[in-house]
């Protein structure tokens, strides 16, 4: 789950009034020109300048503005932009140098900007009606919800299906993993340091990404550990909230190297961490960003050297490749960028085109920071590659708070279907969009057909997995509920989710039928 968070400091009370007026100020084409190049200008700096229409008034003005504001070194009165921090929290945002000591433009610059986005945002987004109409029954997949532990709310954090073993592990916030396999429930139960985020399963052994603490921090207490014939070890300790990570053998010595992706809050990096002599790892910062999500290994460029995808949630929402030149060495290239309000969340690679390329699909929904209203422009995006690093979006399928994909071929019809869950959709008309399946009816046209399915109690998760669970050839879906919500849902809804006894809830697939 990504939850974006800026710093803030300065001091300057006419700002904020310049803000408070803004709302009854006549336009002014002049200040309105002036206030878009400085918007262009001082708002590019940190990540891609979003559209002023793109959020409402009210948003603008009492969320993003003063955050905005301090990131230039101004801030608001009564208005503590380290709230919440711990002293500790606060010593590293200020080592780091995140809030500038003096502001970077003057009142007049800020109020011009200021009076260019009020007086371009709407005052109110409303329901696109269009999307009551759009789904269909799902028919191809039927649900099973199981329950695994006894304890309420689940809060299942991670899940990984190990295909090797038939063995589905899954981490929780109660530093719970535990092992389940189909038609034997529960097999094994164990403990984690911290809430189990990412599993990888590397020459017969499983490691865990243990996030530490949940929920934004910048104390670094989180770990990479090794399972190793039932003896866990913490193999690298004190990681910035990491929230996933690969391990492969990048340079092809024998010895394999850990990329993390050290989310963190304000600060955060993409790390590559080498085994040294001593058989300790060593870090060495790929990119010193906050927001790192999710990364893959993949040979981007076809010239036989392992490559990293990853992609950026926190402000600067992108996606990078960094190319492989020598051992270890890496060109680092921004293949993609997206607004901050975008909400970025997920990625996955496919050849969605079958012509030897990697593509790339993104997700952009959550909606859990300051500017929780609706929006048009969350989905899914085909990025297709077009070959030296360039990729175009050739398809938006848009869905409200949409959090998670998966891109498989679930039909076996030769082309690749999407299924995504939204953690934040709308809760009352299109609460069941919580769960989508996008059935691929014609690849070149990108005309897909979608299907959802009503149910007492919606979906509600941050994980989302894809395995031949009751192995009889077909693709399932498996998801794992996490019954918190971190911004305002309907009372009676959360109360639903909160008491439900199960913590899976496995789509299993109808192409073939098994016999459960």
């Amino acid at each position: 789950m990504n939850i974006r968070a800026f710093i803030l400091t300065g001091l300057f009370v006419l700002t904020a009034l310049i803000c408070l007026n803004s709302f009854t100020a006549k336009k002014s084409p002049s200040r309105d020109d002036d206030g878009k190049i400085l918007f262009t200008r001082y708002c590019t700096n940190c990540h891609m300048a979003p559209d002023p229409a793109s959020l409402t008034k009210e948003i603008w003005q009492n969320h993003v503005l003063p955050i905005m504001a301090s990131r230039m070194g101004i801030i608001y009165p009564n208005y503590d932009p380290l709230r919440g921090l711990s002293d500790e929290e606060r010593e590293i945002v200020k080592k780091n140098h995140i809030i500038p000591d003096e502001p970077i433009l003057t009142n007049e610059e800020y109020g011009k900007i200021v009076n260019y986005i009020l007086s371009n945002a709407p005052d109110s987004v409303s329901l696109d009606e269009k999307r009551l109409t759009r789904n269909n029954p799902l028919k191809q997949f039927e649900r099973q919800d199981i329950q695994i532990a006894e304890k309420t709310p689940s809060l299942i954090t991670g899940l990984e299906y190990n295909t090797s073993t038939n063995t589905l592990w899954i981490g929780d916030f109660y530093k719970k993993v535990y092992n389940w396999q189909y038609n034997k429930g529960i097999t094994r139960v164990m403990n984690s340091n911290s809430p189990v985020v990412d599993f990888n399963f590397y020459k017969g052994d499983t490691y865990f990404t243990e996030i530490g603490k949940l929920y934004p921090t910048e104390l670094s207490t989180g770990s990479y550990s090794q399972l190793k014939d039932s003896i866990s070890s913490t193999l690298i300790a004190a990681l910035h909230r990491p929230v996933h990570a690969e391990i492969d053998d990048l340079d092809n010595d024998g010895v394999p190297e850990v990329v993390v992706c050290n989310f963190g809050n304000k600060i955060g990096s993409l790390s590559l961490f080498k085994k040294d002599k001593s058989g300790k790892y060593t870090e060495d910062v790929l990119l010193p960003l906050a927001g790192a999500i999710k990364c893959y290994i993949k040979d981007m460029d076809g010239d036989g050297k392992k490559d990293i995808v990853a992609m950026f949630s926190q402000g600067d929402e992108s996606v990078w490749i960094f190319y492989q030149k020598d051992k270890l060495k890496f060109k680092a290239k921004r293949v993609l960028r997206f607004p901050p309000n975008y909400g970025t969340t997920d990625m996955v690679l496919v050849d969605y085109n079958h012509d030897g390329l990697t593509d790339i699909v993104t997700v952009h929904g959550d909606n859990a920071d300051y500017s929780n209203i609706l929006k048009a422009y969350h989905g899914i995006r085909l990025n297709i590659n077009q070959g030296n690093g360039v990729f175009q979006e050739k398809f938006f399928y848009p869905i409200y708070g949409v959090t998670k994909v998966l891109a498989e071929d679930f039909d076996k019809d030769g082309d690749i279907d999407f299924a995504a869950t939204a953690f934040f959709p709308e809760f009352g008309k299109l609460v069941d969009e919580s769960f989508v399946y996008l059935e691929n009816i014609d690849q070149n046209k990108f005309t897909f057909k979608s299907y959802t399915q009503k149910s007492e109690v919606p979906i509600k998760t941050l994980t989302l997995e894809a395995a031949d669970v009751d192995g009889d050839g077909d693709l399932d879906i498996i998801t794992g509920n996490f019954a918190q919500s971190p911004g305002p849902a309907p009372a009676g809804l959360d109360q639903k989710w909160k008491s439900a006894k199960y913590g899976l809830s496995i789509f299993f697939n109808q192409l073939y039928k098994s016999k459960r």
